[in-house]
């Protein structure tokens, strides 16, 4: 029996030969982001088993990578030995990654992990999935230099602990920020996200129009939806009956999981990938992507952003692979009410660009935040 070390030697997991189960790793993405070419309106309904479903087959992507992440494995060949079971604590990972600027506050009997950096009007960064708030570092040094940048992890992901009734959908997310900023004294702010942190965002501010001052959307879910095939015997979903609790992460899934979402795999570095590695091996975060999957529910996104009156920034990656081009012009058509809408498609950028080139997306972010945000 090997083991599986991280870069803190207090995380040492005894492993055991790969199995064929499916590993969440506390991802929501796949069911966010699995993607359609031709994106269409939607009529409003008001319960999950009437949404309406696109489908578009995907041969290489990083969600499907993500939640099939011991299937992918075993099709691929990868013959790296795989932990028999997580057993990273929640204080464990807190010890490893906490740093000077770390914070901890209950909101709804939720611990969350943020940061609370810079001075001036404030901005919210929402993560995506396979993410946490240390994705933002590169953005955040550069608009603290003019604004207050919040960031937190949401639960499931980073630092943050678990929710104890298991309610972890986009609408407690929501809850949870409002109680967040409350607590930090801010009433007004602008609100940006990626990928899954783009529905996160998008119906943040169209639920709290007076209480947001500015919207960026980034390679954003929740307009493009993924395979979801009914069972006509059970009615079950037929990706979700894939979905379970399952084999933790290896060090080869993450590199090919985070290599689907930069455009320049050689930027990618040890760090980044050992972090990953670490969070996504946490006890119970399996369980918890097993929930969010399960709940996540896309609706009508193009009523909802109907809503918004936020000057919106819509940032896309030029090379994103992810996602559709296309899409960033359906986020544009229906943020008709917006007071502005200004898109920007950013060359080189694939799915993760506010990681691998922060100091360019940043600054597109700056300029617009300097002359929209009032």
């Amino acid at each position: 029996m090997g083991a599986w070390v991280s870069c803190d030697a207090s995380l040492k997991i005894d492993t055991a030969p790969a199995a064929s189960t499916v590993s969440v790793a506390g991802l929501y993405t796949q069911v966010a982001a699995h993607q359609t070419r031709r994106p269409h309106k939607m009529k409003f309904k008001t319960t999950d088993n009437s949404v309406r479903r696109w489908r578009r087959p995907v041969a290489s992507m990083l969600l499907a990578l993500l939640v099939n992440g011991a299937q992918a494995q075993t099709q691929s060949g990868d013959s790296s030995p795989m932990p028999a079971v997580r057993t990273i604590t929640h204080a464990q990972i807190e010890q490893q990654y906490s740093d000077a600027q770390s914070k901890y506050v209950f909101v709804d009997d939720v611990r969350i992990h943020y940061k609370d950096q810079g001075q001036g009007r404030a901005i919210l960064l929402v993560h995506g999935s396979l993410g946490d708030l240390s994705d933002w570092d590169g953005w955040a040094s550069l608009l603290t230099r003019k604004y207050r940048v919040v960031r937190l992890d949401l639960p499931g992901f980073g630092l943050s602990g678990e929710i104890a009734n298991d309610n972890y959908s986009i609408d407690r997310s929501l809850s949870l920020i409002d109680g967040l900023m409350d607590s930090l004294g801010i009433e007004r702010f602008a609100i940006g996200g990626v990928s899954y942190g783009g529905p996160v965002a998008f119906r943040y501010a169209a639920t709290r129009v007076t209480r947001v001052g500015a919207l960026i959307i980034m390679n954003s879910a929740g307009i493009e939806y993924g395979k979801q095939a009914i069972d006509p015997k059970t009615g079950q979903k037929e990706f979700y009956a894939n979905v379970s609790a399952g084999a933790p992460l290896t060090r080869e899934y993450v590199e090919r999981a985070l290599s689907k979402a930069f455009n320049d795999p050689t930027r990618i570095g040890p760090e980044l990938i050992q972090r990953k590695l670490d969070i996504g091996n946490v006890i119970g975060r399996d369980r918890e992507g097993a929930i969010m999957i399960r709940q996540y529910v896309r609706g009508d996104p193009e009523r909802v952003l109907a809503h918004v009156r936020a000057p919106t920034l819509v940032l896309w990656g030029a090379a994103e692979r992810s996602l559709s081009l296309s899409t960033a012009d359906t986020f544009v058509a229906a943020l008709k009410n917006a007071r502005v809408v200004r898109k920007v498609m950013q060359p080189r950028g694939d799915h993760a660009m506010h990681i691998e080139w922060p100091q360019e997306t940043g600054s597109q972010v700056k300029a617009f935040l300097d002359s929209e945000y009032r």
